[in-house]
């Protein structure tokens, strides 16, 4: 309960909400060697099941959720999200992902087409409201989290645009977490760069529970090291 965050709204629509010091570093490498030996080769989640495609060549591992200090990492997550999320509706299984040089994990959404049918007998069907994304371990080059449809203002653009922000804007970019992206050889979206114990947080539904398309995004290519994050999914029942 000691532990404290805080938090810089990066886009309003759709929401996406940069969190720092999401877990501590201690904690993040106590995450890591909970999923140490099960990591295997990536798959993406289907209505057909578990596939293993070309886009996704990182490796992942399941947390168990009943471990003190993810059951932890799940409470937090869930008190940052306050009202979006009903006493009722769980986290999918905390799931750590791991990229060595090259890999990478290509634009895609966390959210599915259809709302997914649970396999308790209940016949209730869920999907991913929001998603966090928590930097684990960042001793690497590049391996950016890239969201090329989420449009930000920096300094340069609020100064060409008219604004009179400048200064307020470039404080959120001084840092070096976020950077304009590039698609098609376009200066598009924004990028985040690789921090231990910093995560991102966005929202993939609306109210009516449709996808918000707007959050796709992509595990950049690692250059050099090691990258390690961890997936929290908040589930939501329709």
């Amino acid at each position: 309960e000691a532990h404290r965050y805080t938090t810089e709204i990066v886009s309003l629509d759709p929401l996406v909400i940069y969190i720092n010091n999401f877990t501590s570093l201690r904690d993040a490498e106590e995450l890591i060697k909970a999923g140490e030996a099960d990591f295997e080769d990536s798959f993406i989640s289907r209505s057909t099941g578990l596939s293993k495609v070309s886009g996704r060549t990182s490796q992942s591992a399941p947390l168990e959720p009943s471990l003190p200090l993810v059951s932890c990492i799940l409470t937090r997550a869930r008190r940052f999200m306050g009202s979006m999320l009903l006493p009722s509706e769980p986290f999918s299984i905390p799931q750590l992902v791991r990229y060595a040089p090259s890999q990478k994990y290509d634009l895609h959404t966390d959210f599915w087409p259809q709302h997914q049918l649970m396999n308790d007998g209940s016949g209730r069907r869920f999907n991913r409201v929001a998603s966090f994304f928590v930097f684990l371990k960042a001793n690497c080059t590049e391996g950016e989290t890239y969201f090329p449809l989420v449009d930000v203002l920096d300094a340069e653009r609020d100064g060409e645009e008219g604004g009179n922000r400048a200064e307020e804007v470039a404080s959120i970019w001084k840092d070096g977490k976020i950077s304009r992206g590039e698609k098609d050889g376009e200066v598009k979206g924004v990028k985040f760069r690789p921090i231990a114990g910093n995560a991102i947080f966005w929202v993939n539904l609306d109210g009516q529970g449709r996808g918000d398309r707007r959050l796709v995004h992509a595990g950049l290519p690692v250059g050099e090291g090691e990258k390690v994050g961890l997936n929290i999914w908040p589930r939501k029942f329709y």
